[in-house]
């Protein structure tokens, strides 16, 4: 074909491609605004690399895009529905421990929730009872989506970590646009493995996961049950994080971080280079801290999959 020969092809645009800079490069965003944005993309990457040379304990989480089953390599094979599988990661900087909790739409939702229940068990687990006693501090990179990372019900979930364990939990957010982190590797390795595999029940991704690292080590995979997940509506200690109250302060989506401590108390930043803020909300002196144990479930039974038409 003549395209083929003159080296010429349909241009295919990079995934999560920042939409303000696109905008910028298209002439529709203003060059102050563009230089704004810039700047705290800069600062956050900054403050990640900061926090990788310096601390011990240093993660990043993220959901992967949606997982299909059953999926086939044979275009001809049509289900009118697929059900879908989520796979939630974490990943540590320091040590490359890498960990993946997967489950499917009759097990759980997307929600708070979820991600809650994943964060403060992996952290009270496997984190907490190993840390030091002169180090005693964790951070956490993630995006700044307010359904999964950025929102009341994390917060309480990591405040209640912090609390029962004795710790500093950092929680840090990236800028919109410009999320690449490090557990993104985690999903680049399963797409690759999933290239050409047949998967049928939902439990095989399991084996995809497990095997699509060997160096250093394989990936922590976790298959999860509705029964996993907790309800955290009992630890509502602050109702909102919002760092502001009159109409024209910032609001959730300015947060740039959060800190957690056993003094029961949660702390904020609008810039990473400005100082800690105690979080301007009451709390709630009724609630006290519970072992996740003690937490109830947040389903008692399966879901069910909703009809569509």
């Amino acid at each position: 074909m003549r395209w083929r020969k003159k080296n010429v092809s349909i241009f295919k645009p990079k995934k999560d491609e920042c939409e303000l800079c696109t905008a910028y490069k298209s002439g529709n965003l203003q060059q102050s605004d563009y230089d704004h944005h810039v700047a705290k993309k800069e600062e956050a990457r900054d403050e990640k690399v900061k926090d990788k040379e310096t601390e011990k304990h240093v993660f990043a989480m993220d959901q992967q895009a949606i997982l299909l089953c059953p999926k086939s390599n044979v275009s001809s094979l049509y289900y009118k529905m697929k059900l879908k599988v989520h796979n939630f990661c974490m990943y540590n900087l320091k040590t490359k421990e890498a960990y993946c909790f997967l489950w499917n739409e009759t097990e759980g939702g997307v929600n708070a929730e979820e991600f809650a229940s994943i964060v403060a068990k992996l952290l009270n687990t496997e984190v907490c009872p190993f840390l030091q006693d002169d180090d005693r501090r964790i951070i956490i990179y993630s995006d700044g989506c307010t359904s999964q990372n950025r929102n009341s019900v994390m917060a309480n979930a990591l405040l209640n970590v912090a609390m029962l364990n004795n710790v500093v939990i950092e929680q840090k957010f990236l800028e919109k646009g410009h999320t690449q982190m490090e557990v993104d590797s985690i999903h680049a390795c399963i797409e690759r493995k999933m290239k050409a595999k047949v998967i049928n029940p939902p439990a095989e991704y399991l084996g995809v996961c497990k095997e699509a690292r060997v160096n250093p080590k394989p990936y922590n995979v976790h298959y999860l049950t509705h029964e996993y997940f907790n309800s955290y509506s009992d630890l509502a200690f602050f109702k909102s994080i919002r760092p502001g109250r009159k109409p024209r302060d910032p609001v959730v989506t300015d947060i740039k971080a959060l800190k957690y401590t056993s003094s029961e108390d949660i702390f904020y930043k609008i810039k990473f280079s400005e100082p800690w803020s105690t979080l301007p909300q009451r709390k709630n002196p009724a609630v006290v801290p519970k072992e996740l144990s003690a937490l109830p479930k947040l389903y008692n039974e399966r879901l069910k999959i909703k009809k569509k038409v």
